[in-house]
């Protein structure tokens, strides 16, 4: 006798019904509805737009040159009251071939005092966003050589990218707040620099602030000086090298309060050290107490705090979300004084990019997501640890909305320059998912490895799509050209749809089960003649008795059928349980 049974499949924007999946009878619905809020809060305004007095769309970026910046020393003077800043910026570095001309980013906003070079004066030439200086004798290479440039300005914040240095009060007492957002190309609003990701240096930040402000800033506190006109100067030194984007300070009148993290070795311990509103403390004591947690849990999976000799901190400042400035990270306001919000997710995500955006920086802003899919997909290993979620169940209830063209609907690359952020559920969500799917692919003793392995070959320096690529072919062991092309480059996901039929078999006492897989998406796959996705799918079968089996097919097809023996009369026939394929199912 035959029987034959037709499953249909319907994934759902908030929930998946995943009937066998143990975890759900653990998981109250809520916290998967709360981590999809807040992760939709992350990626809405990290980089959102903002009103300010001028566009900036533009990249302030100059040209590739044969420079090779070894060293920033910046003394800047902020005063908040008035605004104005004002400072002086040494650049120390060398040529890697002859240069018979040097451009240093400087935006309008800043007006540019004097400019030295060697420690004697030196004539320029100011170009809108950009100071040239020319060589009548070209610098040969291998030419080391410092430049110093005097300079004062208003501060000023880009309506359309969102970054300068930013001015505000306290949402309670009023008392005057600074503190910058650079990335992605707003560090010369605030301070003249060669502003190449790619050319990551050591740093001093030697910043002076009125009396009563404390300044947070990156790597070590050297020093603190009180000066006779009623200022004090924080010294500041960065030891690490350190993306232009990444260089940060914060004024106010902070609360200071630390924590400290244990390392692996058990030896070594490595201070937290936080800087928020008075009006906060209390709230933020509570918030930040999670973070010595999340450094437990990702320096296992991607090797020890990279930054370990300095310190991670946080200080608050006034914004909508947060940015992973390194060993330093700025925390928005909202986030810090919410009372509904316990910042966790946030928390997690701007730590994982000390390792993911600051220790291994992206080469060009095309592949921000090697930072932003990164750090998103950390947060799924952050719950997954720490709140014993299922890794699968948790990328589809909250961060998936079930649409093919959707929020995750663009390109993982980033293909608009001027404003790399402006398809952040690309970059953020369906970069988590590349990462979610990989794992699968080599497993997890494999992935990870290939974390490890990725972040030793380009620590404290920059890498590629190739170059991830790269690392986890050579733990895959075979060409992973296919998956990349059309979960990178491609838009939009595999749309499937899926039956089966069960019968007796006709060589045994068991059964067989026969899956047919129909691709209906009609997107283009850059490389590919057919817009045919090649995936592994699982199928699992379950069968009376609450056992299961799951076997491993390969969809490369627009239409497969695949035939599976089992032994045992199978109930149901499940594609992609554990849900570790970005897909729509019909």
């Amino acid at each position: 006798m035959k029987s034959a049974r037709a499953v249909c499949f319907l994934l759902l924007a908030a929930s998946l019904a995943v009937p066998f999946s143990p975890s759900l009878a653990n998981k109250d619905d809520s916290i998967f509805e709360r981590i999809r809020q807040e992760h939709a809060f992350v990626e809405k305004n990290l980089h959102r737009q903002q009103v300010g007095p001028e566009s900036l769309a533009q990249s302030l970026t100059v040209s590739a040159q044969p420079i090779d910046v070894k060293h920033y020393r910046l003394q800047i003077r902020l005063v908040p009251e008035a605004p104005l800043l004002a400072g002086t910026v040494t650049i120390s570095a060398e040529t890697t071939a002859e240069a018979n001309a040097i451009s240093i980013d400087a935006a309008e906003n800043l007006t540019i005092d004097a400019v030295r070079f060697d420690g004697s004066p030196r004539d320029f030439k100011r170009k809108k966003s950009r100071i040239d200086l020319s060589f009548a004798t070209p610098l040969s290479a291998r030419t080391s050589f410092t430049i110093a440039i005097d300079y004062h300005g208003a501060p000023v914040t880009s309506n359309i990218l969102g970054g300068g240095m930013l001015v505000a009060r306290h949402p309670a007492g009023g008392f005057p707040v600074m503190a910058n957002l650079s990335e992605p190309y707003a560090a010369p609003t605030w301070w003249p620099c060669i502003d190449d990701p790619t050319d990551k240096a050591t740093a001093e930040v030697e910043a002076t602030a009125p009396e009563g402000y404390l300044v947070a800033s990156n790597g070590v506190l050297d020093r603190t000086q009180t000066n006779a006109d009623q200022t004090a100067t924080f010294f500041w030194r960065e030891s690490f090298p350190i993306a232009t984007y990444l260089i940060s300070v914060a004024a106010t009148n902070y609360s200071k309060f630390e924590d400290t993290y244990t390392a692996m070795d058990g030896v070594t311990h490595m201070p937290l050290v936080y800087y928020v509103y008075p009006e906060h403390l209390g709230l933020a004591q509570q918030k930040f107490a999670v973070t010595r947690r999340a450094l437990e849990i990702f320096a296992p999976l991607y090797g020890e705090y990279p930054f370990l000799t300095e310190k991670y901190g946080m200080a608050e400042f006034p914004w909508g979300g947060a940015m992973e400035h390194q060993t330093m990270t700025s925390m928005g306001s909202n986030v810090i004084g919410s009372a509904t919000n316990n910042g966790e997710l946030i928390i997690a995500h701007e730590l994982a990019h000390h390792w993911w955006g600051d220790l291994v920086t992206m080469k060009t802003w095309d592949d921000i997501w090697l930072n932003e899919g990164f750090a998103t997909y950390s947060e799924v290993l952050f719950f997954e640890r720490y709140s014993n979620m299922d890794p699968g169940e948790l990328m589809s209830r909250s961060y998936d909305d079930g649409k093919v063209f959707g929020g995750l609907g663009g390109t993982v690359t980033a293909e608009n320059l001027d404003n790399p952020f402006d398809d952040r559920g690309a970059i953020y969500t369906k970069g988590a998912w590349v990462l979610h799917m990989l794992r699968h692919i080599l497993g997890d003793q494999a992935f990870f490895d290939s974390l490890k392995d990725y972040r030793q070959r380009h620590a404290f320096a920059n890498a590629s799509t190739g170059d991830l690529q790269q690392v986890f072919e050579d733990h895959y062991g075979s060409t992973l050209d296919w998956f990349f092309q059309q979960w990178i480059y491609a838009t939009g996901r595999p749309s499937y749809k899926v039956s089966t039929d069960i019968e007796p078999s006709n060589t045994s006492t068991g059964y067989v089960v026969t899956v047919t897989i129909k691709q209906k998406q009609s997107q283009e796959i850059p490389g590919r003649s057919q817009s045919v996705y090649i995936m592994p799918l699982d199928v699992t079968v379950h069968f009376e008795d609450g056992s299961s089996y799951t076997e491993s097919v390969r969809n490369d097809a627009r239409k497969q059928k695949f035939g599976i023996s089992v032994s045992k009369r199978p109930v149901d026939v499940v594609i992609d349980e554990g849900n570790w394929v970005l897909k729509k199912l019909k």
